[in-house]
């Protein structure tokens, strides 16, 4: 598939000055990969220079065709690197070239591509992209270089993509069953009931989850608790209590709500929320999920 600007899923422009646009894979991606990015742009007086990276329980590919990329006040060296599952926030520090090209895989999606369990790629850290040879990243990124154009580029991604997911392990029917089943609770619900309608045990359980998703299953229902309560903090634009907001997250205090949000985000829900007012006082809209958001 070779997609054209009517792929196009999403474009918006940040207050960074960056521009994101977001582009669907073909039908025989669909169950690993959440979309194809484009991230383009820079800083200019007066505006952010940074944007927030949450984590979503998904890890991704990042191919740097511009300036140099900092992150969490960290340079990174290189032209492509391995975002792996994250537990936290990370910061983009916008530049003034920035020309970032990449993949963002579902949740439960990356050992399939990857070969590689994914609890070993879990930090704050992005890994560099000649780390694991057998993926090839460097020269993959050479010849996105090379490619004329964006939707070139995209079409090589695709058939990259497709021969790994060929070659890929089959999943065990239990991982997309649990992962869909704490997706539709917003992470709320006890693992123990999850379990419970599962044909294999917790530890199983466990295990499938560090290998293809790379956190446990407590740790990424709390990922997705939060991810919902900021969910819930946007679209209140700061009519609704905070306690209410909590609860909703399914958290029976709010003490416990700003406790993990701010181990998530680094921010208290409050700050947030002063946080995306602003933001949105800037550009007007979130971007979508899988790219910088605010």
């Amino acid at each position: 598939m070779t997609p054209m600007t009517s792929g196009v899923s999403s474009s918006v422009p940040l207050a960074s000055g960056l521009t994101l646009l977001q582009f669907p894979p073909s039908a025989p991606l669909r169950p690993f990969v959440q979309c194809f990015w484009q991230l383009r742009g820079g800083a200019t007086a007066g505006q952010a220079e940074r944007e927030l990276l949450h984590p979503d329980g998904g890890m991704g590919w990042w191919f740097n065709l511009g300036g140099p990329v900092e992150r969490d006040g960290e340079p990174f060296g290189g032209r492509c690197w391995i975002d792996g599952p994250q537990l936290s926030t990370a910061r983009l520090t916008v530049g003034g070239d920035f020309d970032l090209l990449g993949v963002r895989f579902l949740p439960g999606a990356g050992y399939a591509v990857m070969g590689e369990e994914l609890a070993a790629l879990v930090g704050p850290s992005m890994i560099p992209g000649d780390a694991l040879r057998h993926l090839a990243l460097a020269s993959l990124q050479q010849r996105l270089r090379e490619a004329p154009d964006l939707p070139r580029r995209i079409a090589l991604l695709e058939r990259r993509l497709l021969a790994a997911v060929r070659r890929g392990v089959a999943r065990h029917p239990a991982l997309p069953a649990s992962l869909a089943w704490l997706q539709q609770r917003h992470g709320q619900g006890a693992i123990e009931a999850l379990v419970a309608q599962l044909p294999i045990g917790q530890r199983r359980l466990e295990r499938l989850f560090k290998r293809h998703v790379g956190l446990s299953p407590k740790q990424y229902a709390r990922m997705l608790r939060i991810e919902h309560g900021r969910a819930l903090i946007k679209r209140g634009q700061g009519r609704t209590p905070l306690t209410d907001t909590a609860l909703e997250a399914g958290y029976c205090d709010q003490a416990h709500f700003i406790h993990d949000f701010k181990a998530v985000t680094g921010l208290t829900p409050g700050a947030y929320r002063r946080h995306v007012q602003r933001r949105e006082g800037e550009r007007g809209a979130a971007a979508p999920l899988g790219g910088p958001q605010p």
